[in-house]
């Protein structure tokens, strides 16, 4: 991957940057332009959170069909 910073990728309109650096976690992937965070992460964030609420649908469904 191309290493670019964010300004110029946003001047460049893309969505994503890439830095050569890991994030905090210790991914070496993309960065978004908008709020900088690491696209891995982004990725791991959200099917965390919808296994979170898949399992909280599930706990509510037992509950109102006791």
């Amino acid at each position: 991957m191309e290493i670019i910073t964010r300004l110029d990728a946003a001047k460049a309109g893309l969505k994503r940057y890439y830095t050569g650096k890991q994030c905090k976690h210790g991914h070496d992937s993309e960065r978004y332009v908008y709020n900088g965070h690491c696209v891995t992460c982004a990725i791991n964030t959200s099917l965390r959170r919808q296994a979170e609420i898949k399992q909280l649908m599930a706990e509510a469904s037992l509950q109102h069909s006791s």
